[in-house]
């Protein structure tokens, strides 16, 4: 089998290195040439394996959607219970924890401390939290990819004055052996039209700065 019909999972960690340095035009640069230039990928792959991120679960957006719905509906319907119902509501909350408990004792310990906790701001911060999970597990994840991984390389080409050409250097192909080499799942690699853009974007900030 031809070593380009070989998948990316099944090849070392080197031999992925080597396709990216043949990718960029350094496959056989001198080692004064490729030393730092290695260095300053081993940082973008260590920025990436480092990245900080939430068990991805993607597959359950909808359902973490439908239930933060029901706790907007929940809300709404808690605004018309009085003092009362709220109270009726946490002291059974203590009652179901401590049923042997007095409950004039418990009333009087509610009023008097400090873990009286409205219902209302629980379930608020959950869907804060929900609301986070479900970003981090759509576009957050492709924006990681964009600060860690495509633009410290855009970077880092230019850097090392390397000057991608449509035939003899594609940028489509140095992005496919750099994502290959960090392991990155195909569902999050920008498209060629993105990483064009996000070239542009790039220029346009050096151009402001």
């Amino acid at each position: 089998m031809g070593k380009n019909n070989i998948s990316p999972d099944n090849r070392s960690q080197h031999d992925l290195r080597d396709d990216l340095l043949a990718a960029i035009g350094m496959a056989h640069a001198n080692a004064f040439l490729t030393w730092p230039l290695n260095d300053a990928l081993q940082e973008i792959k260590s920025a990436w394996l480092a990245r900080r991120e939430l068990p991805n679960v993607g597959s359950y957006r909808k359902e973490l959607r439908r239930f933060r719905a029901i706790t907007a509906k929940r809300r709404e319907l808690r605004k018309q219970f009085g003092p009362v119902v709220r109270e009726a509501i946490a002291l059974a909350g203590f009652l179901r924890g401590n049923p042997n408990a007095d409950e004039s004792t418990l009333r009087a310990l509610m009023q008097e401390s400090d873990v009286n906790i409205d219902p209302a701001e629980i379930e608020e911060s959950e869907d804060r939290d929900i609301e986070f999970v479900i970003e981090r597990t759509g576009d957050y994840r492709k924006r990681q990819v964009r600060k860690l991984v495509v633009e410290p390389f855009l970077l880092l080409l230019e850097h090392h004055r390397v000057v991608p050409h449509p035939k003899l250097l594609p940028l489509n192909r140095m992005m496919q052996a750099l994502f290959d080499w960090l392991g990155i799942e195909q569902a999050l690699r920008p498209t060629d039209s993105g990483i064009r853009t996000i070239a542009r974007d790039l220029r346009k900030r050096d151009q402001r700065d």
